[in-house]
């Protein structure tokens, strides 16, 4: 899967081996930046295709990613590229998927 170039002065540092952080983000490893005056999470080629999430804080941006992927699980289009990467890192890793 292509993941979108960042700028790495835009890039947040993230702990993702954090125990607190939920399991999809410790292993997917969503990019959390910064755009302007918000916070922007992504995992994928672009906001569109991707997962994306934004917010006032990298957390909320991190929050909303994690909403935005759980409602992606849930769709079933075997040619979506970024979901298909996403199911199989998770059921790689030991989650159960759906």
């Amino acid at each position: 899967m292509k993941q979108m170039r960042i700028a790495q002065e835009k890039i947040i540092p993230i702990d993702y081996e954090a125990p607190e952080l939920p399991k999809e983000i410790r292993e997917l490893r969503p990019v959390v930046f910064i755009e302007e005056t918000s916070y922007w999470c992504l995992l994928g080629p672009d906001p569109h295709e991707g997962v994306f999430g934004n917010g006032e804080s990298p957390a909320e941006a991190l929050e909303d990613w994690l909403v935005n992927l759980r409602k992606r699980l849930k769709q079933s289009d075997e040619n979506d590229e970024v979901l298909n990467y996403i199911r199989d890192s998770l059921n790689t890793s030991g989650r159960d998927v759906w």
